[in-house]
């Protein structure tokens, strides 16, 4: 006989356990007495709470299928403050818990109609679930309908990454632009720089130029890799080839001085504009040189790129003066050559140690296949 009656678990639903929160209780809240005093407490703290009205609406169910000859049990099952996926899960642990103990034969949930639909398939698929009711207040249900057809787009601005990029990335560029350009520029500077940068955006957006561009540099750097990896190369070659560029319009800037030769100015340019030029060069291969995954063998390609290039700079502009000025004693450059093969053998040698002590530390762990 006892096996014939229906058993119902009524489960109220608050993910954002403002239950908990304003009124101090522990979730789950059992029986429809515990209930009861809860809601009561709730409407107290706080009368235009609309969870209140989801619990004595899940107690009225609860008495409803009473009547008609179920065996009923009543609850509030709360998430957390902060919401998302463990609060989902929190709430989900609890209703197990509670169904484990009562084994319903059905199962009806209640929610005040804001942020529970997402925990409503897991239970479809966990329990016997009948029916879900939401309560919003009548008074202002296209309100609370449009509140939360808002709030779901809203939220998908914040987290979804096809929006964030453009509504947080593009926002925050052009918060800091502005500020910068209220501080130091005028008006219609700030103005100009606002809708240069939304233009910009909006053409991007509008022919794909973001992807165009993600994908040229694939193919530029081969194979795929993360997104940070892929930032890091593309910051080393841009900024690898503009200082190479910025170098090479400093340098022909300026003209030929009174009396100069040709290869003296050749000369002069070279002095001028070696430093910048191979720190460019040594950026623009770095970006080539790192590979992905990461090996032993690029970093220490990298690393000898980088430090034998910029250990050449003093050579060459010493080279660069003995062309440009006729009367360069050459003592001066063969001492400063012999210095500089000497500095190429220690920075070598610097970089094999800084390897092996990386390794020894454990700090390097990094494959030595190349493949």
């Amino acid at each position: 006989m006892e096996e014939s009656i229906k058993r119902a678990l009524i489960v109220c639903v608050d993910l954002d356990d403002d239950v908990g929160v304003k009124t101090g209780l522990q979730t789950p809240i059992l029986g429809r007495e515990n209930v009861l005093k809860a809601a009561e407490k709730l409407a107290l703290v706080d009368p235009e709470e609309a969870d209140s009205n989801a619990m004595f609406a899940s107690i009225r169910l609860s008495d409803e299928l009473f009547q008609k000859g179920y065996l009923t049990e009543v609850s509030v099952i709360g998430g957390l403050r902060d919401g998302g996926l463990e609060a989902s899960r929190k709430a989900m642990d609890e209703i197990m818990r509670v169904a484990n103990s009562f084994k319903p034969s059905e199962v009806y949930v209640v929610t005040d109609g804001f942020g529970e639909e997402d925990i409503e398939p897991v239970i479809r698929a966990r329990l016997p679930l009948v029916g879900v009711k939401r309560v919003v207040v009548k008074q202002s249900r296209s309100i609370e309908a449009s509140y939360i057809i808002f709030g779901r787009y809203l939220k998908m601005l914040f987290s979804d990454p096809r929006f964030k990029k453009w509504f947080l990335g593009l926002g925050g560029t052009l918060i800091i632009t502005l500020s910068l350009l209220s501080y130091f520029g005028s008006a219609r500077e700030v103005l100009t720089a606002f809708w240069s940068i939304v233009g910009l955006a909006v053409l991007m957006k509008g022919f794909d130029l973001d992807k165009l561009v993600s994908a040229g540099l694939k193919h530029v750097f081969g194979g795929e890799m993360p997104p940070q990896f892929l930032i890091l190369k593309t910051l080393l070659l841009s900024t690898g080839i503009s200082l190479i560029l910025f170098a090479l319009s400093t340098g022909l800037s300026t003209g030929l001085l009174p009396n100069e030769t040709l290869i003296g100015r050749i000369g002069r340019f070279v002095a001028q504009t070696v430093d910048v030029m191979l720190f460019g060069i040594a950026l623009t291969l770095l970006s080539g040189s790192v590979k992905y995954p990461l090996t032993a063998s690029s970093v220490q390609d990298s690393l000898t790129i980088l430090a034998n290039l910029v250990t050449l700079i003093p050579m060459l502009r010493t080279v660069g003066l003995a062309v440009a000025t006729p009367s360069f004693e050459l003592r001066i450059l063969l001492q400063v050559s012999l210095l500089t093969l000497m500095l190429v053998f220690a920075v070598n040698i610097m970089v094999f140690l800084t390897m092996r002590l990386l390794y020894s530390l454990k700090i390097l762990k990094i494959s030595q296949r190349t493949r």
